[in-house]
């Protein structure tokens, strides 16, 4: 139990996958097989819930689900991003594996503190290669926007082929809310159902309530029927 509490925290924790035998190595347990068992019992009893456990090509880990994440990944740390970080984070979105020059190039010399920053954030990864650094995004980028790079940047492509900024594109568009469903007089074309308030003031009153004028079409139909 006292293991299975451990592999638990370990993954709520760590900002990283974590691999069987790292957790093993926190539980004190010495049987990779018997990890992965705790481990799948746990990814059950989360099933379902507001995390989820999973496993990865770099490893296991606990996460939001990709249903819920964007509806709450503005509380994540990088939800304060600035302006130019965002122009950035896109700029590599869409170009990588997009050489560090090149962002440099595009948005000035600003940009180095930009990529450090995203760097450090997990959402890109470096990679020196001669006298430049290679850029590309990492898992933690699909993890924080919900969502697989490829959608990203389908989005990023479908910004620059019509002219718009390309940062705007990097969240997910926001669902409509649905219209209010219409009430069943109204679905059946029937007038509505009068409100409590009138029928109260015509009790009190005690006054007829006025029947509109006859009109001409109204007229004529009961002179036919005469």
């Amino acid at each position: 139990m006292e293991a299975k509490r451990l592999i638990e925290a370990a993954l709520f924790i760590s900002p990283r996958p974590l691999m069987i035998n790292e957790l093993g190595k926190i539980s004190g347990v010495h049987s990779l097989g018997h990890v992965k068992e705790i481990l799948e019992e746990l990814q059950r009893e989360y099933s379902g819930r507001g995390m989820e456990i999973v496993s990865t090509p770099n490893g296991w880990e606990m996460q939001v689900p990709t249903s819920l994440l964007p509806r709450v990944s503005h509380l994540t740390p990088h939800s304060d991003l600035s302006g130019g970080q965002k122009r950035t984070l896109a700029l590599v979105a869409y170009k990588e594996p997009v050489k560090q020059s090149d962002i440099i190039k595009i948005q000035g010399n600003k940009a180095y503190s930009y990529i450090k920053d995203l760097v450090k954030r997990g959402l890109i990864k470096s990679e020196k290669k001669g006298h430049t650094k290679i850029l590309s995004l990492t898992p933690e980028f699909e993890r924080y926007f919900g969502e697989s790079r490829e959608s990203v940047k389908e989005r990023l492509r479908s910004a620059a082929e019509s002219g718009r900024e390309l940062a705007p594109s990097l969240n997910r568009p926001e669902t409509e809310e649905p219209e209010p469903k219409a009430s069943q007089n109204e679905s059946l074309g029937k007038p509505p159902e009068e409100s409590r308030e009138k029928v109260r003031e015509k009790k009190e009153t005690g006054k007829p309530e006025k029947k509109p004028a006859l009109s001409a079409s109204h007229s004529h139909a009961f002179e036919e029927l005469d």
